[in-house]
């Protein structure tokens, strides 16, 4: 692994997060809403933001689950890229 490639993957992996922080965001605003109308009961609206939320919900866990999963490989990556503290002093002696 290269060091180009392991830029490549970590800029995937920061596209990821901000996929998924979008997401979490966007089921807070549509929490904050469903609130909102409890004072301005609109059924309309009301049924299309269930249907929101429950789609953003449903893509915020895909996302972390896509997220988690390339962590670990990036992770591992990272690992195979960079020795570890031992190893690069092993035979200066």
């Amino acid at each position: 692994m290269d060091a180009a490639k392991l830029d490549q993957l970590n800029s995937i992996k920061s596209s990821l997060e901000d996929l998924h922080n979008s997401q979490v965001a966007l089921v807070q605003k549509v929490a904050q809403l469903e609130v909102n109308l409890m004072n301005t009961p609109d059924k309309e609206v009301e049924t299309g933001l269930l249907e929101v939320y429950s789609n953003a919900s449903d893509n915020e866990d895909l996302i972390k689950n896509m997220l988690d999963k390339f962590n670990s490989r990036v992770e591992k990556a990272n690992k195979e890229f960079t020795p570890a503290p031992e190893e690069e002093g092993a035979g200066e002696e």
